[in-house]
């Protein structure tokens, strides 16, 4: 099970970050994650909320944008979209296709919340 691994760094990138700008907590994490990276939203998801227990990002919601695999066949040179694991040119059939997305995995952005002059919390 990598996504284990992969929400420990992803926390990892979210506390230094939370660090760096003095924030009192996180509230969501956007991750874009490509069709064929071969992550498990399910269970990353369920990784990241054990593992950011009694953190700053501890009540953090992790929202996953699907990135679709696309790329340009070897063949026929046809554009090809698709979902899933497997990338088939539309119009030749073949597996040969140049990948152009598909392999993300990347934190897109986080979203914080900070005390400001006295007032309880704002978003930020």
């Amino acid at each position: 099970m990598h996504e284990s691994s992969m929400a420990t760094s992803i926390l990892r990138i979210v506390t230094d970050e939370a660090q760096k700008a003095h924030v009192s907590a996180v509230t969501q994490v956007c991750l874009c994650i490509g069709d064929l990276a071969g992550v498990e939203a399910t269970t990353l998801t369920a990784c990241f909320e054990m593992l950011s227990e009694g953190t700053v990002a501890d009540k953090a919601r992790l929202l996953i944008k699907r990135i679709p695999a696309t790329g340009t066949c070897t063949v026929c040179g046809a554009e090809a979209i698709g979902r899933g694991r497997m990338l088939k040119c539309p119009l030749c059939k073949t597996a040969s296709v140049k990948l152009a997305t598909g392999r993300e995995f990347y934190v897109e952005s986080i979203e914080v919340q900070t005390q400001c002059r006295g007032d309880e919390h704002a978003e930020r």
